[in-house]
């Protein structure tokens, strides 16, 4: 038999000086058990990753769901990282340093930078201004100005306010042109990261400060056209456009055909690229429910002033001049205002239904307040910056836009987790928290978003919450959810692939984070 070495110290007991026999083995372990405690306890940017014991089984049951050959495929890039949310110990990490594209997970960046630098609270006004001040008979004695500062919720009937507030005012003619000022951003509407085959599509709309969104999701900077079937096949598809006003500033181009009652429903709706000609095609049987196709606009700036130079016809101002692009005078009289939803409050379409149209007028928002145009190089930075002043590493970090739609924007699972971790201690996260989708929860738009029909009947239900990215070869999905003991957990798994979608893993992790229980804490 081995004897276990021994040592001697000397302690004091109530008879005076005696000597302990010392175990080096377990001061060995008392030792490691405090170092450990300490390394745990620490936020895991970087260095060595030191695990707890106690997670050796829930770190087996993670290598087994990601041993899935969707995982381990040549053609797969995966990255992951499973932390306790309280204590950010380390649970499982697989690829946490590699930089991939986010896709939409990215606006959580977004919006965190956003809730940090403007507040909560933040408003965008929309400003209706004069040269001067309203003359004799309420006459605007020249033009009408129209200033936007980025507001991606502005809608058709917020104009017919201001229409209302100017004749309020006693304002009964306008005498020049109505302006539209969008100079608040600059003039790159569109993205040069994105595809161009993205520019009819309604996620892709150009970004601009004075926009007008055609519906309560706010989807700035588009129109919705409507399909209603003839009543025979021999008839066309009649064609409407919302907002209305926009009739005046697109020309549609109808392709479609009614078809036989019980057919397929096929409407396509395109706009040829720098023009606001727009194609319908396909067809929509008759007797069916009309159809809705939503596509962007170019030049959104000018749509809103011509739709509010309609409401003040409308309310019974004259206007003797048209709509024009323009920027307002220093000298200028303030007539009307209509502010936003606080940003707060535009949290939930924005991250629930991963609106990027949201995500690029906040962006160049925070661009703004370098005193330039608003535009995606310092939005952009404006992002970047703020990873860095919360201690986040940026080595592998892009990004050249807000929502993740470009393929050149690169974080790495590690800053995604350590964005989430800080995000939780912040002073507005329960705002972030309630506006983040909600696995398998209805009604979809304000609860579950893009998360509603995922996981469903599983412990993740009405308990994940989480962003989800998704892009062709790529997929992403990061949150919180707790265990069956309640035991909180910040997660991360971001896949960029060209074979088959590790998407239903994400799905499997977050079930098994569910369902875990901790037997031996």
């Amino acid at each position: 038999m081995v004897r276990t070495p021994r040592a001697s110290k000397i302690v004091r007991g109530p008879r005076g000086p005696r000597t302990q026999p010392v175990r080096w083995p377990f001061l060995l372990a008392v030792v490691m058990l405090a170092v450990a405690a300490v390394l745990s306890s620490a936020p895991r940017g970087s260095g060595a990753t030191v695990y707890d014991t106690r997670d050796a089984a829930l770190r087996r049951e993670i290598s087994r769901v990601f041993a899935d050959s969707r995982v381990t495929a040549s053609t797969a890039r995966v990255g992951a990282v499973v932390r306790d949310a309280s204590t950010r110990t380390s649970i499982y990490l697989r690829g946490s340093d590699t930089p991939l594209a986010p896709a939409s997970t990215q606006k959580t960046f977004t919006a965190a930078a956003a809730l940090t630098r403007l507040g909560a609270g933040y408003r965008w006004p929309t400003d209706a201004y004069a040269g001067a001040p309203v003359g004799a008979g309420g006459v605007v004695s020249g033009r009408l100005y129209l200033r936007g500062s980025g507001d991606p919720t502005l809608r058709e009937q917020d104009l017919t306010a201001l229409a209302s507030a100017l004749r309020s005012r006693g304002v009964t003619r306008i005498a020049g042109d109505v302006v539209a000022d969008a100079s608040a951003f600059d003039e790159v509407r569109y993205n040069p990261y994105w595809s161009s085959s993205y520019a009819s599509s309604y996620y892709a709309a150009q970004v601009s400060a004075l926009t007008l969104s055609p519906n309560t999701d706010y989807d700035a900077g588009t129109i919705i056209v409507t399909a209603t079937p003839g009543t025979s096949t021999t008839a066309v598809p009649r064609l409407t456009v919302t907002p209305a006003s926009a009739a005046s500033h697109v020309r549609l181009v109808n392709r479609a055909r009614t078809s036989a009652a019980g057919t397929a429903t096929t409407i396509a709706v395109t706009r040829a690229a720098g023009t606001n000609t727009i194609t319908v095609s396909g067809q929509v049987p008759v007797r069916h429910a009309a159809t809705r196709k939503w596509v962007t606009v170019n030049d959104p700036a000018l749509m809103t002033a011509r739709a509010l130079r309609a409401r003040l016809l409308a309310a019974g101002i004259r206007v003797d001049g048209t709509a024009v692009r323009g920027t307002t005078p220093r000298a200028r009289t303030l007539l009307a205002r209509h502010s936003s939803m606080t940003l707060g409050q535009l949290l939930v379409p924005f991250l629930k239904l991963s609106n990027n149209s949201h995500a690029e007028a906040i962006t160049k928002t925070l661009g703004a307040r370098t005193g330039r145009p608003g535009s995606w190089a310092d939005g952009t930075a404006a992002l970047r910056a703020y990873a860095v002043s919360i201690g986040i590493p940026v080595t592998g970090l892009r990004f050249v836009d807000g929502s993740g739609l470009a393929r050149a924007n690169r974080l790495t699972p590690n800053q995604l987790a350590m964005l989430l971790d800080k995000a939780q201690r912040a002073p507005w996260w329960a705002t972030f928290r309630a506006a983040l989708p909600v696995a398998g929860v209805d009604p979809v738009r304000w609860q579950g978003g893009t998360l509603a029909s995922r996981m469903r009947g599983t412990a993740a239900a009405g308990n994940l919450r989480a962003k989800n990215g998704s892009l062709t070869g790529v997929t992403s999905l990061a949150g919180y959810v707790s265990g069956a003991d309640g035991r909180r957990y910040v997660f991360v798994m971001m896949s960029n692939f060209s074979g088959t979608s590790p998407r239903p893993v994400e799905d499997r992790l977050g079930v098994l984070l569910a369902r875990w229980r901790m037997t031996n804490r």
